[in-house]
């Protein structure tokens, strides 16, 4: 236990670290391209970039942990990932910064699988649910701490603001790095193609992909929208906590509804919901501050529900042996909604005004609900005592899969063989000693 408990304070303590600078890094990159005026699509081409590099690294990251260990490529990442974090006040080109935000994705990505494939090797089937819950508690505090960082007195534009979020970044290699934890095997995942989970469940693939342009939407745009329509710099960073906080809180509920009724139904019933307070939202560009927070709050809430029902659906169709397949799939088309949200909502926001923003959204949410409702019809929903249990995933997520409590059949690593021994400092200096 002692051994437990040492292994996943190191784990915890950079993976805060590392969602905290990275959360901090989206809002306020955000927040200083609108000070600037730049123009929104502009900005959403920029905020692609991160999730182009995000779903690269998120594939390529396996590949370089199996060839220089998780240790160096852990430290290597973090390097990279706050270097490009302190170049943004130095370069003014565009499109530099859309490089930039490519490679921040790119070593975020592979940084969350390097942390994820460790605590994938510490969970165990009698761990392994608490382990989850931990995981996810502990993601969406980092998210909502780092929002908070954005403070009135520092500059967006300033070194200093960049700065802070590279050493948050690097300061996540620390824990790691001194701690005794050997690198943890890896395997290559299974596959599924998009056409198979097509044919098994289309709803599934469908709401994750919505998911995908929903969220990446909110994280890049909303602070962007909110400095266009004149909230201050602190508000922003209050606004989006909140918001993430909210996702937080309302993610039991939704998961004790979603185990107690057909997920379907749920899913139409918050896609409505969630439409409606888009649209809400679109139409109080100009109202009271703590109201816009209240319908972004609940936009956020539910947006973030959604990618966690979509792995349900799915859990519900596909055979336990293929899960870990199926959720690598629906990790795909999670990776090209995030692609097409930023770019999307930033045209919108270009062509008409910043609160067109939310009528995309409003139109997307009832668009999914209609196409939820009409497969309610085509396909039959799995009867509520026949659903597996519901489980709330991190849409970024890459290998939690694999201790996710509903996997089935993971082979147990034990500790031991993943914590070195102590080197033995004393024989080898006395035998030194001896040789002279």
């Amino acid at each position: 236990m002692r051994l437990l408990m040492i292994s996943l304070f190191s784990l915890f303590f950079s993976l805060v670290l590392v969602v905290t600078g990275n959360a901090y890094l989206l809002t306020l990159i955000g927040v200083q391209l609108g000070q600037v005026g730049t123009e929104p699509t502009v900005v959403g081409l920029i905020m692609v970039c991160y999730s182009v590099g995000f779903v690269a690294g998120a594939f390529f990251a396996p590949k370089l942990l199996l060839r220089v260990g998780h240790i160096r490529s852990f430290a290597a990442l973090a390097a990279l990932a706050a270097m490009a974090s302190i170049t943004y006040p130095l370069i003014d080109t565009l499109w530099f910064w859309g490089v930039l935000r490519a490679l921040g994705g790119f070593a975020v990505a592979a940084l969350f699988v390097a942390i994820e494939s460790w605590l994938s090797a510490v969970a165990s089937n009698n761990n392994r649910a608490r382990l989850f819950a931990l995981y996810q508690i502990a993601a969406y505090s980092a998210a909502a701490g780092g929002q908070l960082i954005l403070e009135p007195g520092l500059e967006a534009g300033s070194s200093v603001a960049y700065s802070l979020g590279a050493l948050l970044l690097m300061a996540a290699v620390i824990p790691l790095s001194i701690s005794r934890l050997h690198s943890p095997p890896i395997e290559n995942s299974a596959s599924m193609s998009l056409k198979r989970l097509w044919n098994i469940t289309s709803l599934g693939l469908i709401t994750a992909l919505a998911a995908g342009i929903l969220i990446s939407g909110f994280y890049a745009l909303v602070p962007l929208y909110a400095t266009m329509t004149g909230v201050a710099t602190d508000e922003i960073g209050n606004l989006m906590s909140i918001a993430v906080i909210s996702a937080m809180v309302l993610a039991w509920p939704i998961g004790w509804l979603c185990d107690r009724v057909e997920r379907s139904q749920v899913l139409l019933i918050i896609a409505l919901i969630a439409g409606v307070a888009a649209l809400l939202a679109a139409l109080g560009a100009e109202w009271d501050y703590m109201l816009r927070v209240l319908f972004l709050a609940i936009i956020m809430a539910i947006i973030a529900s959604i990618y966690s029902i979509a792995v349900a659906i799915t859990n519900d169709l596909v055979d336990p042996k293929e899960r870990i397949a199926a959720s690598s799939t629906l990790m795909l088309s999670y990776g090209l909604g995030s692609i097409i949200g930023p770019a999307a909502g930033a045209w919108l926001m270009q062509v008409l005004a910043p609160s067109a923003l939310f009528y995309g959204y409003g139109a997307l949410l009832l668009l999914l609900g209609t196409y939820t409702f009409y497969r309610r019809g085509q396909q039959a929903p799995v009867p509520v005592d026949e659903q597996e249990d519901f489980v709330v995933a991190v849409p970024e997520s890459q290998v939690a899969s694999e201790f996710d409590p509903r996997t089935e059949d993971i082979a147990d690593v034990p500790l031991e063989e993943l914590i070195r021994d102590p080197e033995p400092q004393v024989e080898m200096e006395s035998e030194d000693a001896e040789k002279t």
